[in-house]
């Protein structure tokens, strides 16, 4: 049993103490890996080299494995090894792709400020030759639709590909006239397909709101988090 902001716990009756506590943040509850691990029965160890926790039930974690080969860099708090997180192909993996892509969702927002509504976004970093792609489109009640990125001859509904932007959506002065938002966000390479895109779906009246990771190929599964993903926070129109 854990209590939010307190450093005692319980475990079958018997009071303990933590070095830390649980959070509830922005309607989520982070818990500490390794008290709550080990008390269910686990055993938990840390690979500070590629910023790991393995968790194992049976009690006998096997060794972290290192990179082979490559170097390991951080870009905003997500590890990339220029070797084992590209595919034969050139591509970057399937499960380090998501984890940019999420980061990039993490940081978009919809805000309202003094009567005039913004979309701001700040980019996360990327390993070098990647180039981030956001599109955003804009659905209004009356079948008009506004796109805004980094392409495109209407000045009014560009966006930059990079770094941090707060970009009046001028076009927009009454939400009760928008439908839907559509969001595409993905991160290519110049040299390689990308194997696959986030999508981001919200309906203004909150009757449908999806994220989905969509793969290029059929051979790949896509991977949803509806259920997860903090709608609230992204959008605040």
């Amino acid at each position: 049993m854990l209590q939010i902001g307190n450093k005692n716990y319980e475990v079958n009756g018997q009071q303990k103490q933590m070095d830390t506590v649980a959070l509830l943040k922005e309607s989520r509850t982070f818990v500490p890996v390794r008290f709550v691990s080990e008390a269910l029965g686990a055993t938990v160890k840390w690979n500070a080299n590629i910023r790991t926790v393995y968790i194992d039930m049976n009690g006998d974690v096997a060794p972290s494995p290192e990179p082979t080969g490559g170097t390991v860099k951080y870009y905003d708090g997500i590890a990339f090894n220029d070797v084992t997180d590209v595919d034969p192909y050139g591509r970057i993996e399937i499960e380090k792709l998501k984890e940019f892509l999420l980061k990039l969702a993490d940081q978009l927002r919809f805000v309202e400020e003094n009567g005039k509504n913004y979309i701001e976004c700040t980019y996360p970093a990327k390993p070098e030759g990647y180039e981030w792609g956001l599109g955003i489109t804009v659905f209004n009640k009356d079948g008009t639709y506004i796109t805004y990125s980094p392409i495109g001859r209407n000045p009014k509904w560009l966006i930059p590909s990079e770094g941090s932007f707060k970009k009046e959506a001028s076009d927009i002065a009454n939400i009760n006239k928008v439908k839907l938002i559509n969001i595409v966000i993905s991160l290519d390479h110049p040299k390689n397909e990308s194997l696959g895109i986030l999508n981001i779906v919200y309906y203004m009246d909150k009757s449908e709101m999806r994220a989905k990771f969509v793969p290029e190929s059929g051979t790949i599964p896509s991977e949803n988090y509806s259920e997860t993903f903090n709608f609230k926070k992204m959008f605040q129109w």
